[in-house]
Formats: C-alpha cells, sequence, structure tokens
C-alpha cells in the first residue's frame, strides 16, 4: 500500500513538472508588427510544454498545440491614417496621428479584458504569468485578478516609458534617443538636441501614461486594487527587442533584458508553394519590398507609385511586393503581389538580392541577422534612425519618400545592385549579430521561466525603482548637506565675528 501511494505521489510530482505553467498574453496593439514580436515568445513557451493563451486582434495563422488564441477585432484604422501620412511628410505627420492610435489601443485592450471568453477564463483559469505588450498599459491591471507576476515585451528600443517599470537607467548624455535619428558619438550640439528631444518624449510618455491611468482606474477602482504606478513598478521584467550592436551600448538593470531580433527563426520555415516557385526560378535573383504592417502600399500617391513600378519593370530582377488590396495598375510581370508576406523566410532564402523597406526595427533586424542589403524609405518614429545607423555602416541607402522619383530610386537601386560592397557588409555583420551566448529567443525563455520559476523573481528588482526623481538623484540628500553646511557656515562667521568684537573691545579697554 505504502509503495502504491509513492507511486502516485511521484506520478502526480511527474505530471506537476511536465504540464508546464499557464500563461497569459495580451496585447491589442493596433501595429501588427509588435503583435508578432510577443506571439513569437508565447509560441515557442507553447512548443517548450508550457500552455499558452494569447488575446489580439490577428486571427492566429495555424494551429499550435497547447496555444489557445481569441481574436477580438479592432476598428480598421490604419488606411485613412496611414494615407494622409503618405501625403503629410513633415516631421508632425506621425504627431497629427499617434492620439488615434493610442485611443483605439485603449479602447480595444478595454474591451478585451471585457470580452465574455477572455473575463470567462480570467475568473475561472489559474495562471502562473501575465504576458504584455508596450501600448495600453493599464492591462499590467490584469494581473491583480489573476494573481500572477507580468513580463512585458518592449518591440523596440528601450524608452523612458518602459524604463520607468524597472528604473532602468537613461543616461541622456550617452544614449542617443531613437525617435531623433542621432548616432553615436554625440558633441555639444548632438547632445543638446538629445535633451530637447528627450524633453518632447516625456511628453508623449506622460499622455499615454495619463490616458492609460483613466482606464486602470476605471476597471480596477482605487482603493480596492493597488495604483497605477504601483502596478507599473510591479512589472517583474522586461523584454527589449534590440541588440547593442544595432543600437547603442547602454547600462540595463536585471530586470531589463536585450533580446533583439526576438521574432527571428534560427532555421526558416518552407515557404507557401508559390512563394517557393516565384524565388527558387528567380534566375537573378529577387527584391523583397515591404512597408511594414502599418504602411499600406495602395496610398502611395499615384506620381511616387510609378516611380518605383517603373523602376521595378526595368530589373532584371523578381519583385515580392506586400500589397493591400486585390489589383495593381500598370503591375509589370516580374512583380508578384501578396497581402501577407512570411517576411523573415524570404530573407533566408539564398536568392533575396535587397530589401526595399521603411525601417522597421523588426525588418532591419531580419534583414542584419540573414545578410540582406538595405534600401531604406523612413516615414515616421525610429525608422530615421534604424536606416541613418545602416546606411552608416554601409550596408544601406536611404531615399527620403519626400524625394522619391523615378531618378533617385533608380540611382539608388542600382548602386546597391552593382556594388558587392553592400552585401558583404550586411554579411559580415550579420556575423556579429549574431555572435551571442544564446539565441534572442532562448534568452527570452529563460529568463520568462526564471520569473515563473522563482514566482515574480524579486530578488532582482531594483531599489531604485521606488525611489522618486529626488531621492533617485540624491537631491534631497544634497539639499540637506547644502543647509547644514550653510547653518555650520553661519554659526562659524557668526562665532568669529562675536570672538572679533570682544577682541576689539578688550583693546579699546586698554
Amino acid at each position: 500500500m505504502y509503495f502504491l501511494f509513492r507511486i502516485i505521489f511521484l506520478l502526480g510530482v511527474l505530471l506537476t513538472v511536465t504540464s508546464g505553467y499557464r500563461i497569459l498574453g495580451i496585447n491589442m496593439s493596433p501595429s501588427r508588427s509588435h503583435v508578432i514580436v510577443q506571439e513569437a515568445l508565447l509560441k515557442e513557451l507553447a512548443r517548450r510544454g508550457h500552455h499558452v493563451t494569447m488575446v489580439s486582434p490577428y486571427p492566429l495563422q495555424s494551429p499550435l498545440d497547447n496555444y489557445r488564441h481569441i481574436t477580438i477585432p479592432m476598428p480598421d484604422w490604419s488606411k485613412g491614417a496611414m494615407k494622409n501620412l503618405m501625403r503629410d511628410q513633415s516631421q508632425w505627420s506621425m504627431v497629427k496621428t499617434f492620439p488615434e492610435m493610442n485611443r483605439i489601443a485603449l479602447e480595444s485592450a478595454n474591451n478585451s479584458i471585457h470580452h465574455p471568453e477572455v473575463h470567462k477564463i480570467i475568473k475561472e483559469e489559474k495562471f502562473d504569468l501575465l504576458v504584455v505588450g508596450l501600448m495600453a498599459d493599464f492591462l499590467l491591471g490584469v494581473s491583480n485578478w489573476i494573481g500572477a507576476p507580468t513580463v512585458v515585451v518592449n518591440p523596440n528600443a528601450a524608452m523612458p516609458l518602459v524604463n520607468e517599470m524597472v528604473g532602468n537607467p537613461y543616461p541622456i548624455a550617452a544614449v542617443p534617443n531613437t525617435m531623433r535619428g542621432m548616432l553615436n558619438p554625440m558633441g555639444f550640439t548632438g547632445r543638446m538636441q538629445n535633451l530637447l528631444i528627450s524633453f518632447l518624449e516625456d511628453a508623449f510618455n506622460w499622455y499615454m501614461k495619463h490616458t492609460s491611468e483613466q482606464f486602470y482606474d476605471s476597471v480596477f477602482p482605487r482603493g480596492q486594487f493597488p495604483s497605477y504606478d504601483e502596478v507599473r513598478r510591479n512589472v517583474s521584467l522586461v523584454l527589449i527587442n534590440q541588440h547593442f550592436t544595432k543600437t547603442s551600448p547602454r547600462p540595463y538593470v536585471q530586470a531589463m533584458v536585450e533580446v533583439g531580433g526576438l521574432q527571428i527563426k534560427q532555421t526558416p520555415d518552407p515557404l507557401p508553394e508559390d512563394l517557393r516557385k516565384w524565388t527558387d526560378e528567380a534566375e537573378n535573383g529577387f527584391i523583397l519590398f515591404s512597408l511594414g504592417t502599418n504602411l499600406l502600399s495602395s496610398t502611395i500617391p499615384k506620381e511616387k507609385l510609378d516611380a518605383l513600378i517603373n523602376t521595378f519593370a526595368r530589373l532584371k530582377q523578381r519583385v515580392i511586393w506586400k500589397w493591400d488590396v486585390e489589383h495593381m495598375p500598370n503591375k509589370p510581370e516580374n512583380i508578384l503581389l501578396k497581402k501577407w508576406l512570411p517576411q523573415d523566410d524570404l530573407l533566408a532564402h539564398k536568392n533575396c538580392r535587397l530589401f526595399v523597406m521603411h525601417g522597421g526595427l523588426g525588418g532591419v533586424a531580419e534583414a542584419l541577422f540573414h545578410g540582406v542589403p538595405l534600401l531604406g524609405m523612413p516615414f515616421f518614429g525610429d525608422q530615421q534612425a534604424n536606416t541613418l545607423a545602416v546606411e552608416k555602416e554601409g550596408w544601406a541607402v536611404i531615399v527620403q519618400f519626400a524625394d522619391l522619383t523615378e531618378e533617385t530610386f533608380s540611382s539608388a537601386m542600382d548602386v546597391i545592385l552593382t556594388n558587392s560592397s553592400y552585401t558583404e557588409k550586411a554579411k559580415q555583420l550579420s556575423s556579429l549579430y549574431r555572435d551571442r551566448p544564446q539565441s534572442a529567443m532562448d534568452t527570452a525563455v529563460f529568463w520568462t521561466e526564471y520569473v515563473m520559476r522563482h514566482k515574480g523573481a524579486p530578488h532582482m528588482r531594483y531599489p531604485g525603482v521606488d525611489l522618486n526623481f529626488f531621492q533617485l538623484h540624491m537631491l534631497d540628500l544634497f539639499a540637506v548637506i547644502f543647509v547644514t553646511l550653510y547653518i555650520a557656515i553661519k554659526i562659524v562667521s557668526l562665532a568669529f565675528r562675536r570672538i572679533c568684537r570682544r577682541k576689539q573691545s578688550k583693546l579699546k579697554v586698554r
């Protein structure tokens, strides 16, 4: 009987160990590229035996064991907004678009946690971890309901908005702001520009936090739940989708980990048959053209679209173009249109000669990993910084969209396709980018599982996250020291004057 009991007990323990952790992921970002990065991590966790539930606006492409996906559609905001962005190439174009993008992200996130299916699983099921994205961070409050630690997957370089969550330092004197497009080293003028753009970024961060806090307070009333600031400061881990070889070396606390290229597969998946045939039979190679998940190629103004089409038509290479509608006017035979592309797998193909893109960090990382040179057309956000960096490194040419003509685009294409130095440099830097003790995915999985194993890993929490600005910069101590020294000097000075008066009085008496 005792032996039978021990067998049952051991089987129970084994079942508990092998059943894996239960993970809830939510990301309702209007930018699909943001969700792709988080989904890549959660799908890998499912492959490694954990039970994952993911909530997003984008349907699952193919089923996966241990992976439950809940699709909650969001309003289609991108076509009108991106059409305006295509026509307005001023520095303030994205600033005008941002409030609407932020509003949709917040409302969609709010709808997601009140969705009947999501609300039911949150109420009835047990989870060991909550994983969320960057936008609509009031979703961190879901940790109040499920009683689990949180991990934030940031699809871009570290920003003050996420640095605050774990107390990560942000030395603006040494780390260029990714939104400005400046590169190191920064001289006096560069540091001044970095300071000014950081003030603007702080204003954006305040706006995002202020609007997110309103949703947080409505869902998690004060007095019943920890405050919005407390929940933000209780994040166990932030995974940053960047690598120092592509941005700038900078300090990190233990709770912030670089996993640049998280969405890149070490071994590419087989291409769909039509793409496999098109790429394999491209005797002179092929060019990949994509403006990412937000920018829509169909909204490109006619004169600029004609410049692109006419240039591609003269090339001997084939072209694969991410195109969002059914037809393209005057499409040449060497162009293949697809609404959605396995971008990482295409860049890994041996016949890929060039990637024409907008400069998103994810696309730059994928091209670098596979050693494919770039032709960059940056639009907004960090795209200018990303393309400037790769141009400086020698494996890309930039054509500003505002300056796009058939002449400028053809010239840039010819430079890259006829000069092997661009491909050689890309291959060289690819080796540097890949040189890590672990792959980005293995690193992310290890630290995510580490947080779950150690129940939130509170020992990794940096004490600075709980200090306010004055405490963190020792201003309160300097103030006390200054006041103390001031009082001491005053006392000494007063005593000295009194001593002097007494001596003078004694001299007069004599």
